[in-house]
């Protein structure tokens, strides 16, 4: 886990922070790493302003940040936006999750049950996020 969080801090601090598709003054710099169970990954850097919402997209996947604060904030993960059933869940079932803010936090991913017809709990990855206050 230390690698992965080693090699997530080197890369995100690397990469371009340009503020994409973000409007307003930027309030929060967020860096998120996806290691998927297959072992393949994906990261970014953005970021989000003092909207109620913020999009950002992680490959082929989008992480939604609501409520932003300097102390936390509530993050849901999906395929796309627009989805009404999100294709992963956070470890209780829920479709979010309420993180504190400045420190990386790691929130593990799993696939919805009846993706895999109810056979149980298959995980789909980690996603770890740090959401700085600037």
């Amino acid at each position: 886990m230390r690698r992965i969080l080693a090699a997530f801090l080197i890369a995100a601090t690397t990469a371009s922070a340009a503020p994409a598709g973000q409007s307003g003054k930027p309030q929060y710099f967020v860096k998120a790493w996806l290691q998927k169970a297959d072992k393949t990954f994906e990261h970014t850097t953005s970021w989000c302003g003092e909207n109620y919402r913020c999009f950002i997209p992680i490959g082929d996947h989008m992480i939604e940040l609501r409520e932003l604060s300097r102390s936390n904030y509530t993050l849901i993960f999906t395929s796309d936006p627009s989805e009404e059933v999100p294709c992963c869940v956070f470890r209780n079932g829920s479709r979010e999750a309420r993180l504190e803010s400045a420190y990386p936090r790691v929130a593990s991913l799993y696939f919805r049950p009846e993706t895999w017809g109810d056979e149980g709990i298959n995980a789909f990855g980690k996603l770890i996020i740090v959401v700085e206050d600037l």
